[in-house]
């Protein structure tokens, strides 16, 4: 069984992986219990992978210069925290964000999944634009 635990709150995420280890423990001793053999059911815990926790203020400038250029783009640029590369940087203090490309995805990792590709060009506008905006100095 793979467990995948995410959080924008370096303490919230270590916190809520105390309580999923704790409960794994605990069926495993229920589990053992009920067929009266003790031992008999073992777990092995074994981390696959991290992504660490991290946030970046809607006031930094890295959002701010993304939702300006969006406008000009005429791209909706919506605020939202969910897991992608831009935690590693974000968990290091590094201003970071994460933007579309375009389109709309449907029930992401469902079998249902799907993607309809009707605005890939202005996310790609975007992304160019945006790549422009923040590479120019201070």
């Amino acid at each position: 069984m793979e467990v995948d635990l995410r959080s924008s709150e370096p303490a919230a995420l270590l916190a809520l992986d105390a309580k999923m280890l704790q409960a794994v423990d605990q069926a495993v001793v229920e589990e053992n219990a009920r067929w009266g053999r003790p031992g008999w059911l073992t777990v092995v815990k074994e981390l696959v992978g991290e992504r660490p926790a991290g946030t970046v203020s809607p006031e930094a400038p890295i959002v701010q210069t993304a939702r300006a250029v969006a406008r000009a783009v005429g791209v909706v640029a919506e605020l939202s925290e969910s897991s992608s590369d831009s935690n590693l940087p974000m968990s290091l203090k590094i201003p970071a964000i994460t933007i579309g490309g375009g389109g709309r995805s449907m029930n992401s990792h469902a079998l249902s999944e799907s993607f309809d590709s009707n605005g890939r060009l202005e996310g790609t506008q975007n992304a160019v634009l945006l790549t422009v905006a923040l590479s120019q100095p201070d």
